[in-house]
């Protein structure tokens, strides 16, 4: 029996002092709710009404009934309001993940997004890497996170894809400090500084990866988990960082990389089939702050790789950055050699900007970059925003994100 519903047909016939009242009220037929208070006074084993020519009255064991009915079913109305509204977004914890590097600003106005999003509720955020936040959204004990692709995608659906172009930090009295942006292929030969490969193996191979096609060779990769460190490496002349951004630290400086070669791909991340309101929240509140806070552009892809040596004319050889590329070789993880589960790398096509997911592991070897560099005229403007509005943002099937 379901004695929450039947107390309800209870409450109601002792309102109404009239069956027949009772079941117009509740859009039963007579008869059905007689048997529906007879059956609930069988289970509780007391007579709830008497009942006369004129209708029903309660029994002194009906009106303490009445009285603890009341208060259950107020009990149980609160219940289903508190479960709604989490199940709406609108109260409860959701359990959250970023990367550590996304930088404190980027970080508050995410907190700030949400909460202006779901006042009642509460983000439980914690910093993990990517791999860290793979394994917990599969086990269940993350709801949703901010990831770096490539990433696996076996059992995520995505959010919109964000890139973030790198520059590179010197130490002040550095020659390359003295231009406005550095041409990767002039880092060769350097230490490189890089986060730890173990927290997003298939970004870190990746970067190497295409950095070799761009003509840059490092003399030595050295990991740093913490920007004091990579800014230590710098100062002390040991090396150079490969950073998204880098706040201005006395006696060094960030530069854009030329042509912006490299970038790092982020997007939302949570389990597939559980979504809700709350996770699309954080979505759409994590969205705006990679935007605003971390500079990342929406579906923007990097120019294609641009040789080392003097722009190449039709028929030439390939130039000394794609011999750098394929001594290399691609790392099994790299975008060279991509597999399901992970974001794409942008095609170099000077025509309109494909789809996200449309770029081969040949991409950038030939064609020109968004400044008109060699091999072509300079690419058209992306409409990122008008496609942005056109195609719904959550989620974005696992099939645009190949590793």
């Amino acid at each position: 029996m379901d004695l929450l519903r039947h107390l309800r047909y209870f409450r109601t016939v002792a309102d109404e002092q009239h069956v027949g009242r009772a079941a117009e009220r509740l859009r039963l037929a007579q008869p059905s709710l007689s048997q529906r208070i007879q059956r609930l006074e069988r289970e509780l084993g007391v007579r709830l009404f008497d009942r006369g020519s004129r209708g029903v009255s309660l029994t002194p064991a009906g009106r303490l009934v009445r009285a603890e009915a009341d208060a259950l079913l107020a009990a149980a109305d609160r219940l289903d309001s508190v479960v709604a509204r989490v199940r709406d977004g609108a109260a409860g914890t959701l359990r959250a993940a970023v990367p550590p590097d996304l930088g404190g600003p980027t970080v508050a106005a995410l907190l700030t997004g949400y909460q202006d999003r779901s006042p009642g509720s509460t983000l439980d955020l914690r910093e993990l890497t990517t791999i860290q936040q793979v394994r917990e959204l599969a086990a269940g004990t993350l709801e949703a996170g901010i990831v770096r692709h490539p990433c696996p995608a076996e059992g995520l659906d995505f959010g919109p894809l964000l890139h973030q172009p790198l520059g590179v930090l010197l130490r002040a009295d550095d020659p390359l400090a003295a231009a406005p942006r550095v041409p990767l292929a002039d880092l060769t030969g350097r230490d490189l500084v890089l986060f730890p490969r173990a927290t997003a193996p298939a970004l870190y191979d990746e970067t190497l990866t295409r950095a070799a096609r761009h003509g840059c060779t490092p003399a030595a990769v050295h990991e740093a988990r913490g920007g004091d460190f990579a800014q230590a490496l710098v100062l002390s002349g040991a090396a150079v960082a490969l950073l998204a951004s880098a706040a201005g630290q006395p006696g060094a400086v960030w530069r854009p990389l030329a042509g912006t070669p490299l970038t790092w791909r982020t997007s939302t991340a949570w389990p597939r089939d559980r979504d809700s309101p709350a996770v699309r929240r954080f979505a759409e509140a994590a969205y705006e702050a990679l935007r605003a806070g971390a500079g990342m552009l929406p579906d923007h892809p990097p120019g294609p790789p641009p040789t080392a040596g003097p722009p190449p004319t039709p028929g030439a050889s390939a130039g000394p950055g794609e011999a750098a590329g394929a001594a290399l070789g691609a790392p099994p993880d790299a975008a060279s050699a991509p597999r399901a589960g992970a974001a794409p790398e942008p095609a170099p096509d000077p025509g309109p900007r494909p789809e996200p997911g449309a770029g081969t592991a040949e991409e950038g070897r030939s064609g020109a970059d968004a400044s008109g560099g060699p091999g072509g005229p300079p690419a058209a403007p992306a409409p990122a925003e008008e496609e942005t509005r056109a195609r719904p943002l959550y989620p974005r099937p696992a099939s645009e994100f190949p590793l």
